[in-house]
């Protein structure tokens, strides 16, 4: 007999859902959209026909109700996310839930115990594991091709990249700004690259200077992360504005390892900079932080060599590729085939490691994680 399709849902019908996420499971042969949810009801309906779902709804709780999903994808803002993917979980939905997971660890840690609760597998989009360049990467390291990986410095800076798609430029909605949107990718790479060792203190700052006056300049949404798929574009009100546009850090972990991190919506900087740069014993790696470009550095005999691999092109050939792979992951493990691969503990190190960068950045000091009981 053929296996039943598994029942998805979408709730948000913003870029992420059109970009990826549903083209994404349309692709699953196993899995069918059956509904979409959205508090803007005009969102929801625009989106169930563009991508045609039989049903829409402005009002989450109806759609679980209704439509007793198996699995629900969570594209919503990032305020939002605890409480959907948690009545999801108890539905009876697996869950996969956009980055940041929650605007807080204890938030996050409660998701997590909501899935194991309900016997659900509870997926955090971090979605750049997923690229090409960093899967290799994480093999190299995994591998032993760099030996301990002690010293990671990583930038990713954009010029003139507020997202003008969402509400990530507004602290009630989202809690932080570039830390929150690119900087929780950027850590969770290298902290996964690098094996999983646990951030134990951090010194940073945050810096507003730029994306809360009107420059008048001419951007585009791909410069803000949207090269596709937006739809329902919100006019940008850069009065709003009340996040951190650039975030500098310093990271200490358990381990002995440092990782210096910079990422930035707007600064006075060529476009696209920086690098990631992973320094080891024995060899180390440099990539792209736009998912191009992998060296791996190392001696041959009396020799130094920078290996460039040669990887496999985009499947399919689209800017967000990796949500394809990310679901077909998921639904691997939903079937029992294979283990997650973002797991808790992974998820909070990270969540608590950008907590510590903010509380840092607000008191001026460096902050020891071990401080948090007290």
């Amino acid at each position: 007999m053929p296996t039943q399709k598994l029942r998805v849902a979408i709730i948000g019908g913003g870029t992420i859902a059109n970009a990826a996420h549903i083209p994404a499971w349309r692709d699953q042969p196993s899995a069918e959209i059956v509904a979409v949810a959205d508090s803007a009801p005009e969102n929801a309906r625009a989106t169930a026909t563009r991508h045609q779902i039989p049903h829409a709804s402005d009002s989450f709780a109806e759609m679980l109700a209704t439509a007793k999903p198996d699995v629900v994808s969570v594209c919503s803002p990032a305020h939002c996310h605890k409480e959907q993917a948690i009545a999801a979980l108890r539905a009876g939905a697996h869950v996969l839930c956009e980055k940041p997971l929650a605007l807080t660890s204890a938030d996050a840690i409660e998701m997590f115990r909501a899935a194991e609760t309900a016997g659900r597998l509870l997926l955090v989009g971090q979605s750049m594991r997923f690229y090409n360049q960093i899967a290799a990467a994480r093999e190299f390291a995994a591998s032993g091709q760099v030996g301990e990986i002690y010293c990671a410095d990583a930038a990713r800076l954009r010029r003139r990249g507020v997202p003008g798609h969402g509400v990530f430029h507004v602290r009630a909605l989202s809690r932080g700004g570039v830390l929150y949107d690119l900087g929780v990718h950027i850590l969770d790479t290298l902290l996964w690259i690098m094996g999983g060792p646990a951030v134990v203190a951090a010194s940073g700052m945050t810096f507003t200077k730029l994306s809360n006056r009107d420059e008048g300049l001419i951007t585009s949404e791909a410069e803000g992360g949207a090269p596709v798929g937006v739809f329902n574009k919100r006019t940008y009100d850069h009065d709003r504005f009340d996040v951190e546009e650039l975030a500098t850090a310093f990271l200490r972990l358990g381990n002995g390892a440092v990782i210096s991190l910079r990422v930035s919506w707007a600064a006075n900087v060529p476009d696209n900079a920086g690098g990631v740069w992973m320094m080891g014993t024995e060899g180390g790696l440099w990539f792209d932080p736009r998912f191009l470009d992998l060296r791996l550095v190392r001696n041959m005999g009396r020799y130094q060599v920078d290996v460039t691999p040669k990887l496999p092109a985009p499947a399919p050939n689209h800017p967000f590729y990796a949500h394809w792979k990310e679901i077909a992951h998921f639904v691997r493990a939903i079937r029992g085939e294979e283990e997650l691969c973002v797991r808790k503990e992974e998820v909070v190190n990270v969540l608590r490691g950008l907590e510590a960068i903010y509380r840092s950045a607000a008191e001026g000091r460096e902050v020891r994680l071990d401080e948090r009981a007290q």
